[in-house]
């Protein structure tokens, strides 16, 4: 609260009890006159305030800005951080589920990510920005904080494929692993009939079928094509590996299977043993900042495409700058001002006299309230 409003509610309380104590000096004179054989003819004493002028001279020692936390603002708050954690989990789910669908790499993940981990992710969310913004104090602060709280979260979130040698072991709607394998051009051309519990494990299967591949030791047998979906299937030995294969689209439905395999993986080993570089100026940005960085400790074969996480990082990014603008809104709004004043001569004298200001106001005498012994209103 203002110092100032003190000053004044003060000075007015002053005057009331001024006029309350002329009203008594008056009355216990009526009693004197009442009394006095003389005294009684004459009229009783009394001065009147019609209209009384104030003028208050001040100067600012200081300002105090406070959040005003009121229930009411409080709950404007908790709203907005619960429609903000709804729509920030609906973009992510709505934007990585767009970029699985089309993505060659992540189309095993089908559905997601699906209504219950929107639901999940913002409850998350919520939870975060209810602590973080149960005070408005330092907010901007506070969302940092819960930004990164989020981005480290992101890795368990959003799934990543581990490449390797022209496979990748990529994501399912299951919770497992595929091991597919991808043509020069960059897209599928089979993948291992096999389900992996994590991406090591289907990367180890990777690189020895690579190996057995570049030292032309992969045997092929049990060709077939399947007389629904007319998807050529095969069996491959790798070392000690034996796991059956299926075309992902059929592509030559007018070759035989024999005949498709052996070219896929002609063509296979004329790749491992020549690999495409994409240099920096063909695809628009320096290899340190692609997102296929090999993580630190993996093979040097090994690397990872990290498309959903960057998109969900981005995403994060723009919707806390947006949080951020809406949250200081609030604040913004539901602040009190408090105002240090010095009304006594001696510090005013300090004072430059362009930095002194007035207050003015009058006050008739119906401003006025007549008190009688008990400090009540007097009925007179």
């Amino acid at each position: 609260m203002s110092q100032l409003n003190q000053i004044i509610a003060s000075l007015l309380s002053d005057i009331n009890e001024a006029k309350s104590k002329a009203d008594e000096s008056s009355r216990n004179l009526a009693r004197t006159y009442a009394s006095d054989d003389v005294l009684k003819f004459f009229p009783v004493p009394k001065i009147g305030i019609q209209n009384l002028e104030v003028e208050l001279k001040y100067a600012i020692e200081s300002v105090e800005e406070k959040p005003f936390q009121s229930s009411q603002s409080k709950e404007r708050l908790a709203a907005y951080v619960k429609n903000f954690s709804d729509d920030l989990a609906k973009e992510l789910r709505m934007e990585l589920n767009k970029e699985a669908i089309t993505n060659e790499l992540y189309k095993s993940l089908g559905s997601y990510p699906d209504i219950n981990w929107e639901k999940n992710v913002a409850k998350m969310i919520n939870g975060e920005l209810e602590t973080a913004t149960s005070s408005l104090v330092d907010f901007a602060r506070s969302i940092q904080k819960v930004q990164q709280t989020i981005q480290k979260a992101i890795p368990e979130l959003v799934p990543i494929v581990v490449k390797t040698e022209g496979f990748a072991a990529v994501p399912t709607e299951k919770g497992s692993y595929e091991l597919i394998s991808f043509d020069k051009s960059g897209a599928r051309d089979f993948k291992v009939l096999k389900e992996y519990p994590s991406e090591k494990e289907a990367i180890i299967d990777a690189n020895l079928i690579s190996s057995s591949i570049s030292a032309n030791k992969l045997v092929l047998s049990d060709f077939s094509k399947d007389p629904v979906s007319k998807l050529d299937a095969a069996k491959i030995k790798a070392g000690s590996l034996e796991v059956p294969i299926q075309v992902v689209n059929a592509k030559a439905v007018n070759i035989a299977p024999k005949v498709l395999f052996e070219t896929t993986f002609a063509e296979k080993a004329v790749l491992l043993k020549n690999p495409i570089r994409r240099q920096p100026w063909l695809v628009g940005r320096p290899a340190a900042a692609a997102s296929t960085t090999p993580r630190p400790n993996a093979p040097a074969n090994q690397e990872e495409d990290s498309t959903l996480q960057e998109i969900a990082s981005a995403i994060l990014k723009k919707k806390m700058i947006q949080l951020e603008a809406g949250i200081s809104k609030i604040a913004m709004e539901t602040v009190s001002t408090g105002l240090q004043v010095a009304v006594d001569i001696e510090k005013l004298k300090l004072v430059k006299p362009e930095n002194i200001m007035t207050i003015k106001f009058t006050l008739n005498s119906q401003d006025f309230t007549m008190l009688d012994d008990n400090n009540n209103v007097s009925i007179l």
